[in-house]
């Protein structure tokens, strides 16, 4: 039953929580966050098969791998921008990179976490794709990895803004790399929806994180083993 009610309960759960979220006008009404944990409830009320309802929403799933190339719009109309200031956007997407893999590998050094839950934890910044290959190039768990990689993005979309504007940061462009370099596809939604130059710095550094990662994380790892060793 739950292979042909998963497209429909999935797309009415987004709707209503959209709606919600534009009366409400509240970071918490997250229309991502709100389905996925109304989607898991009736899953397990009915004791259903995950298994059905991934497979009855295949043809979202394949809408939603096409609807990613959107992103460039956005980074179509701001080039010139982008081109005027790539020098720091790489220095803020690199220095984005080691802060996050950086303090992994710290923390996990400093509580003995076990190689391969760091390596499942170092890429949790990135796009779910990247991140478990790299995890796994590592010696981690993918599966891991594609949770807290959207555990980080949903908690990114909720309070990104909010404490943006707590610590006065105002600026478009800065909004959008934050976004992106913390809360990567998610993130750079929520940040599409603020304004067009959040959403095209948001989808650079999202990129630019993910490739600056895939070349740091596993170098940074192998060096922090030959450290603890």
């Amino acid at each position: 039953m739950m292979f042909w009610l998963a497209m429909p309960v999935t797309v009415l759960f987004y709707l209503l929580t959209r709606k919600l979220a534009r009366r409400l006008n509240s970071p918490l009404v997250n229309p991502i966050m709100i389905p996925a944990l109304l989607v898991i409830g009736l899953l397990l009320a009915l004791g259903e098969d995950p298994a059905n309802y991934q497979a009855g929403t295949q043809p979202l799933s394949l809408l939603l791998e096409l609807a990613v190339v959107a992103f460039a719009l956005p980074l179509y109309q701001q080039a010139a921008k982008i081109r005027s200031q790539l020098v720091p956007i790489l220095l803020c997407c690199g220095l984005s990179v080691l802060i996050s893999v950086g303090t992994t590998l710290l923390i996990g050094g400093l509580i003995h976490a076990s190689p391969e839950l760091l390596a499942s934890v170092a890429t949790r910044s990135i796009t779910t794709p990247l991140a478990m290959s790299v995890s796994e190039a590592m010696g981690g768990i993918p599966a891991i990895a594609a949770g807290l990689v959207i555990i980080v993005g949903m908690m990114g979309a909720i309070a990104g803004f909010p404490l943006m504007r707590l610590a006065g940061i105002h600026h478009p462009e800065a909004q959008g790399l934050a976004m992106g370099a913390g809360a990567h596809a998610i993130g750079t939604g929520a940040a599409a929806e603020v304004g067009s130059t959040q959403g095209a710095f948001s989808s650079l550094a999202m990129v630019v994180c993910g490739v600056i990662t895939a070349l740091l994380a596993p170098p940074l790892f192998h060096l922090y083993l030959w450290l603890a060793s």
